[in-house]
């Protein structure tokens, strides 16, 4: 522990001496060049490079520390926004920890070492957690989603009613949907005005009507719960980790993290995202038996607690988009993925926007 905790005192920002966009091909080498400046005097180790996902520079750079004592994570704040992602995840981290009903399921979380990150460059570091991802699981056995997804999804109805208590929304309605749309408004600013501000109001009038007399559970959610943040093990296989907290609320909707394995578990699948997923949903105006089947492993049935059996789709959607865009700048700039997970819903706002006027 000593030399992980000197470990995270002598992380150091790298400012200016690599170029902020690069080839593929270079990324990876790049990120490794970063790492291996960070840690940089700290004696012998291995580094594992999360590897980015788009051509662009992202907000964090991500890697795995191994020594002979043992292996962290270390998230290395790039910018500004880096930096307010890995100062809230540490806070979250330590909130989850100080809650004494989480204690059953201490060991699947992971813990924040050293001291707080640097609120404009900063980093964190916490333990590695055992198992295998539950989305690599997923690609190395299509034909058994089921026995994959089910310990992820029971896990979520133990904890949910371990730290959740139902009770009527309509209080936490706006707290809820303001501030994601909010981002939504203030990062793609073509949805500022025009077609694009009337689907977004649109789509806020429909989650308030549906909202408005809804029964759900507030508590611990994790925000970004999908396959590729869930380690499993074992046989049968059980949970051994869920990492990734820094979308977490201590009172948001619980219900929504089950909607978000569930179309992060269809998108690796079969390739159709998020918001083409959503959208489909909204255009039939209720989930497939087949996801309702997976909801069911986390006691979540789409029809209670709701008029509007879309709505809670709607609301994890929301939640998606709106984080992806507060981690990181790369999402805004990215017309693919606008166009793939934003637009698809917001088209079909705009056609309850008709249909209304």
């Amino acid at each position: 522990m000593e030399v992980i905790m000197k470990l995270a005192a002598q992380l150091h920002p790298l400012l200016g001496l690599l170029p902020l966009r690069l080839p593929r091909a270079l990324g990876g080498l790049d990120d490794h060049l970063r790492a291996r400046w960070l840690v940089r005097g700290t004696g012998p180790c291995d580094i594992a490079v999360v590897r980015r996902p788009t051509q662009l520079l992202s907000s964090l750079l991500v890697f795995e520390l191994r020594r002979d004592t043992g292996s962290v994570v270390v998230k290395h704040s790039r910018n500004e926004r880096g930096a307010t992602t890995v100062c809230r995840e540490w806070e979250i981290l330590r909130r989850l920890a100080d809650d004494d009903r989480l204690e059953p399921w201490r060991p699947l979380l992971p813990r924040a070492i050293g001291p707080y990150p640097d609120s404009t460059s900063g980093t964190l570091v916490q333990n590695r957690l055992p198992g295998v991802d539950a989305e690599l699981l997923l690609q190395r056995n299509r034909q058994d989603p089921h026995r994959i997804a089910a310990p992820a999804l029971r896990m979520l109805a133990e904890l949910r009613d371990a730290v959740g208590h139902r009770r009527p929304v309509a209080g936490r309605v706006t707290p809820w949907i303001e501030p994601h749309l909010a981002i939504l408004s203030t990062e793609l600013r073509r949805y500022g005005a025009g077609r694009e501000a009337t689907a977004l109001e649109a789509l806020r009038h429909r989650l308030d009507a549906a909202l408005a007399g809804a029964v759900l559970t507030e508590g611990w959610t994790h925000g970004d719960y999908h396959p590729g943040n869930v380690l499993l093990d074992g046989e049968p296989l059980r949970v051994t980790g869920v990492f990734d907290w820094g979308n977490a609320h201590p009172d948001g909707p619980c219900e929504i993290d089950a909607y978000n394995f569930v179309l992060a578990l269809r998108a690796t699948l079969t390739g159709r995202s998020p918001g083409h997923q959503v959208a489909d949903i909204l255009r039939a105006g209720h989930l497939s038996e087949a996801d309702r089947a997976l909801l069911a492993l986390a006691a979540v049935n789409p029809d209670e607690g709701v008029v509007d059996p879309v709505a809670l789709p709607l609301l994890t959607w929301l939640w998606l988009v709106a984080d992806n865009l507060r981690k990181s700048w790369r999402f805004m700039y990215s017309r693919w993925w606008v166009a793939d997970t934003v637009t698809p819903v917001l088209r079909e706002s705009l056609r309850w926007a008709g249909a209304r006027s």
